[in-house]
């Protein structure tokens, strides 16, 4: 029997709120991962969050270790870039992390990177005469892997319950891991408790104001079922406000995300640990406002979801044979909420290795293109759902003689 539904805000605790969006991915690569994103929103203080059962938040858990990590390991593109890695995009990441946080920070002090991966930012760092270094990670894999690097000390952990001593540290950095966490609340109060008093606590995390601002796909930002926290500066800083921490200052920025046309909007909120918990420059956020940008980020993600229903009718009314590429999220979504199941694709293809052993879709194994595109029909139509790397992949398909047509699933969804 399910256990009931989580629903109360992660800020304030208030129960029953609204739910402004349900997104269904389906579980059809049987993964850990919960199938359905609920989005709700908080009536009493505007935060935006996913609401998850207990069943769904230990799904949740297992994931990272289970699929997160070993996917992302397997997955190193062109730039060199993984989860904590020194790739080219990664670096420029860091670069505006740091920048951040630099005014507030020297190199004699004890620094904790708390979602380190595979120590990328710590070994940054260190190349710039850091260190007293620490890390930890939820996902054992990155961890035993970063412990190879040796001159860290690294955990294996959460930010919920960190595995230090109290006032040890002089800076915590968490960056893109906020929004994975099922209690943010908690996360502040541990980063309270092993902070020294004046201590930095700087965070970085998706900017939920800015979604409909940098388009990659439909409803993007809210596939990435793991990101169960949607923050906006305001909601940021009433947690810090909770927890005791002054609100120094905070960036908007912009970085690319596996390729230079994938954007995210990114925040960072730098927060100074305070004696009186009482902040000094109290900004005046409103705390509705993200609600407000959020119906125009749903909306507009509906018609372009309207656009990709259309194209596929398209697809499966001439009947051709479909070979779709790229087993992810963008997949995932397609398939339930927007009718590509109803193609009975006739081959699904991805170049990352995990996927290829340990995937099965409805009972069929994940295939490699060069094992099918080369014979494929000329009246075949190859689906491109790696949208992030649909010009890589049309090139591909072609220098392997695949004799088909290409649908290209960006913003305009045209056959190439």
């Amino acid at each position: 029997m399910k256990k009931p539904s989580l629903c109360i805000c992660p800020i304030c605790q208030t129960a029953d709120p609204e739910t402004i969006s349900t997104l269904d991915c389906g579980n059809l690569d049987q993964s850990r991962l919960y199938p359905t994103a609920r989005i709700n929103q908080c009536l009493c203080c505007g935060h935006i969050f996913n609401e998850l059962t207990a069943n769904e938040l230990e799904g949740l858990n297992d994931y990272y270790n289970y699929e997160y990590a070993p996917a992302n390991l397997s997955a190193t593109d062109k730039t060199g870039d993984r989860p904590g890695s020194a790739g080219s995009l990664t670096t420029k990441r860091y670069d505006q992390l740091y920048s951040a946080l630099s005014p507030h920070v020297d190199s004699r002090q004890n620094i904790l990177d708390v979602g380190c991966a595979l120590g990328g930012f710590l070994d940054y760092l260190h190349d710039k005469g850091f260190t007293q270094l620490f890390g930890i990670d939820m996902a054992e894999t990155y961890v035993e892997q970063a412990r190879f690097k040796k001159q860290y000390k690294i955990e294996i952990g959460n930010a919920e319950s960190l595995p230090f001593d109290d006032q040890i540290f002089d800076l915590i950095v968490m960056e893109q891991a906020l929004e994975h966490l099922f209690n943010p609340v908690q996360a502040f109060e541990e980063a309270r408790r092993i902070l020294r008093s004046g201590g930095i606590f700087c965070i970085g995390v998706p900017d939920a104001a800015r979604y409909a601002d940098c388009y990659f796909f439909d409803f993007y930002w809210l596939l990435l079922r793991e990101h169960i926290q949607h923050f906006d500066i305001a909601h940021l800083a009433l947690l810090g406000k909770q927890a005791g921490f002054d609100l120094l200052k905070y960036h908007e920025t912009i970085h690319a995300i596996m390729t230079e046309s994938m954007v995210m909007p990114n925040l960072y909120a730098v927060f100074r640990l305070t004696d009186s918990g009482n902040q000094s420059n109290k900004p005046d956020f409103d705390n509705f406002k993200l609600k407000r940008l959020m119906s125009i980020y749903l909306q507009q993600e509906e018609a372009r979801q309207l656009i990709k229903r259309q194209k596929i009718a398209e697809l499966i009314q001439s009947q051709r044979p479909v070979f779709v590429w790229g087993i992810g999220r963008e997949f995932l979504y397609l398939y339930e909420s927007a009718g590509l199941k109803n193609c009975s694709p006739a081959g699904l293809i991805d170049a990352n290795p995990f996927k290829q052993s340990s995937y099965r879709i409805n009972g069929g194994k994940i295939f490699k293109a060069e094992d099918l595109l080369p014979g494929a029909s000329a009246d075949s139509v190859l689906v491109i759902t790696a949208v992030a790397h649909t010009d890589a992949i049309i090139q591909s398909a072609k220098a392997m003689g695949f004799k088909g047509r290409m649908m290209d699933l960006r913003e305009q969804a045209v056959y190439e």
